[in-house]
């Protein structure tokens, strides 16, 4: 799957493309209601998400891992029996790009308008869903209330600057021209080294000791570009580099629901 699509309540306003492939799973690219082309992304879609101050999973999310038709959900959301004001503040009507191309209806759930759905979902698979959601929700919540947190971001904000303005200045000393691909490929390559993953990284799928790091990463990184151009040069140099900072700055708590 990728990545949904604020609004007042649980976000409105965006629109989401939905492919199937072989194992029939999702695929989901967040595409904007005002943008003229859909976005290539297919990473996968986590249970929850953030959108503005919000923490929002989807209709479409919902259906799939409980075993429900989309149409069932919709339904169920369209005819509950709560205050018109909840419904408002935690379900948020969206739109998606289904499998046939045309524009379909989907909501933006929150937290609480999930729980209002799922209590009517049973059977151990439906209680496996329930609480696989509930701690991806409570782990989202703990990651974007850890202290120091904003300053984590900004500091990471900063050193994507100096690691731009690296990349431009090495390439224009070498007579290339820098295009945006360039400094994508360098974030990525900075990404790996954190993640193990060649791919982008949203902000709210990092702690605040995973922001520090790679803010740590990227400033290690323009250090090592100065002395090889190359990143296949600067691979296992940069791979020590996180080894020794992880030896020397272990992490101190682990998230709820974390793995080890």
């Amino acid at each position: 799957m990728g990545r949904l699509g604020t609004t007042t309540a649980a976000n409105r306003g965006s629109k989401i493309e939905v492919k199937h492939n072989h194992s029939n799973s999702k695929q989901v690219a967040l595409k904007s209601a005002t943008s003229a082309k859909v976005s290539k992304s297919k990473t996968e879609l986590k249970l929850v998400e953030v959108r503005g101050q919000r923490l929002i999973t989807t209709s479409l999310l919902i259906a799939d891992k409980f075993g429900k038709s989309h149409k069932f959900v919709l339904k169920k959301i369209d005819r509950l029996q709560c205050s018109s004001e909840f419904h408002r503040a935690n379900f948020a009507p969206s739109i998606y790009v289904a499998a046939n191309g045309k524009d379909e209806k989907c909501y933006n759930v929150t937290e609480e308008g999930f729980m209002f759905i799922a209590m009517s979902f049973t059977g151990i698979e439906a209680m496996r869903w329930k609480e696989a959601f509930i701690i991806a929700f409570q782990k989202m919540r703990i990651i974007l209330n850890e202290p120091g947190r904003n300053i984590e971001l900004q500091y990471k904000r900063d050193t994507a600057i100096e690691l731009t303005d690296t990349v431009k200045f090495i390439r224009e000393t070498e007579g290339k021209e820098t295009k945006p691909c360039h400094y994508s490929i360098e974030h990525k390559f900075c990404n790996r080294a954190l993640t193990g993953r060649w791919e982008s990284i949203i902000d709210s799928e990092l702690d605040s000791y995973d922001l520090r790091l790679l803010s740590a990463i990227r400033r290690h990184n323009s250090l090592l570009m100065t002395r090889y151009p190359k990143q296949a040069d600067r691979k296992a140099p940069l791979d020590n580099f996180v080894d020794q900072y992880k030896a020397k700055h272990p992490r101190s708590v682990a998230l709820v629901g974390a793995n080890g």
